[in-house]
């Protein structure tokens, strides 16, 4: 049986609003993921993140429009459900599921990775706890401050991200004062070339994913009716951090002679070649933190969607449970936590590379945004006409604007086949998107009650 247990709603919108940017993790862009990009953008790598950008703040507005009218902690698993079809919901939830848990895994392990580099370069002794056991004592701690709560995790979240930021900015302002701001190759638009920009921009668009989990916390925050805002602004936000970054680290690797995209830690790297190895410590730093507060912000995410289709009959219903007193989804957490804590032990004994296991995690949840956030841009637009809003046409026109977008960054990424461990990805995520399309059709002819059930409105 599930117990049903209400709190007075104690997250603040600031708290929301570090929530949905620790799930979107802008320190990994420029710490990891900038110099991908940069293999097809060069010296416009910085034009790619603000075009996707300009996109996303299209999509991150029809997500607020599925927020307002469907508010549910399950997220997409709900807004699709209600705003397309049950059988959307299923595919989000799933999608979601196994997507954020890769995440889930990922983060504490890359927060392990880069917080064992730094230690070892500021104690540099022969013995040192590995990057696993960190991870670890990560995953332990993000679990009990989930656990007591979002409001106390969320607090957390917040100033741990604020503080990877302020990192990564002290070492950006630093290079500009060392380098000046101008870069001309930046601007020079007749080295632009179409074909290898546009696949920038489908590399770019997997550092804007994770901005719809602030309506995650419907439930718990003071005001919920500001969730629409801070999917809008959090893109915003990271939106421009992104096109600085990008802007910077490129004009930090010309003047020293070197080429951003052939680099694994761009941060550390220009730290280290400045003769700042502090620097490079603090970029490591500042990685190790925002995946910490990813771990938190990941957990709570989770476990929510989990809670949400457990309420509605599609996954048992003790994932549902609450805890007495804080009344959060502890069984959902307790479940989360011992499968990461599997996972990290796995990865130890088979020892496995983490980055490549984060290229792997970040494939699948890469296909997960693109499906659910086109899916996500005609539920909207459906959801307006029904309604007779004026906005719809703008609503349509912004799903005839991003939905190719999105589909040529799904195309970019399975063709030409990626192979290995991304192309295993790749097929997973065709069978949870098959075996969720099964579920609903069996469903629709065996149990149409129970698909229905998927259409309820949050209890908690």
């Amino acid at each position: 049986m599930v117990t049903e247990t209400r709190k007075t709603p104690t997250v603040s919108s600031r708290e929301v609003w570090g929530h949905a940017v620790a799930n979107i993790t802008p320190s990994a862009m420029a710490a990891v993921t900038v110099a991908l990009v940069a293999i097809h953008g060069g010296a416009f790598t910085w034009l790619a993140y603000l075009v996707t950008g300009l996109l996303m703040l299209g999509v991150a507005w029809q997500m607020g429009i599925l927020a307002r009218h469907f508010p549910s902690g399950a997220s997409l698993f709900s807004y699709l459900a209600r705003g397309l079809h049950p059988v959307a919901g299923l595919v989000a939830g799933f999608s979601m599921v196994l997507g954020y848990g890769g995440a889930l895994l990922a983060a504490p392990l890359l927060g392990g990775l880069f917080l064992a580099e730094a230690l070892r370069i500021l104690v540099p002794l022969p013995f040192f706890p590995t990057e696993n056991l960190i991870a670890l004592v990560f995953t332990g701690v993000s679990w009990y401050l989930a656990r007591r709560g979002a409001e106390l995790s969320t607090r957390w979240g917040l100033w741990i991200e604020l503080f990877s930021l302020a990192c990564i900015l002290l070492l950006a302002f630093w290079v500009l004062w060392h380098f000046g701001f101008r870069d001309p190759a930046q601007v020079d638009w007749g080295q632009w070339r179409l074909r290898p920009f546009l696949q920038a921009l489908v590399l770019s668009l997997l550092a804007y994913g994770g901005f719809e989990t602030a309506g995650n916390l419907v439930g718990e925050a003071r005001r919920p009716q500001s969730i629409p805002q801070i999917m809008l602004s959090s893109v915003l936000l990271v939106g421009g951090f992104f096109v600085f970054m990008a802007y910077v680290e490129t004009l930090a690797f010309a003047r020293l002679g070197q080429t951003l995209a052939d680099s694994n830690a761009p941060l550390s790297h220009i730290a280290r070649a400045l003769g700042l190895p502090e620097l490079a410590i603090a970029s490591d730093l500042a990685m190790a933190a925002a995946a910490f507060s990813a771990t938190i912000a990941t957990f709570n995410s989770i476990s929510r969607i989990f809670a949400g289709m457990a309420e509605r009959g599609v996954l048992p219903a003790a994932l549902a449970r609450r805890h007495p007193r804080h009344a959060t989804p502890s069984f959902a957490l307790a479940l989360l936590a011992a499968v990461v804590l599997a996972g990290i032990a796995t990865v130890a004994l088979g020892h496995f590379r983490v980055l490549k296991l984060v290229d792997i995690f970040g494939t699948f949840t890469g296909l997960s945004f693109v499906l659910l956030y086109s899916l996500a841009n005609l539920a909207a637009a459906r959801c307006l006409f029904r309604a007779g809003n004026p906005w719809s046409w703008m609503s349509l026109g912004l799903a005839v604007l991003t939905i190719p977008f999105l589909l040529a960054v799904l195309w970019g990424t399975v063709s030409p086949w990626p192979g290995g461990g991304v192309g295993l990805a790749v097929l997973a995520f065709a069978a949870t998107l098959t075996g969720s399309l099964i579920l609903g059709w069996f469903w629709a002819r065996k149990a149409p009650k129970r698909l229905l059930q998927v259409l309820a409105v949050d209890r908690s």
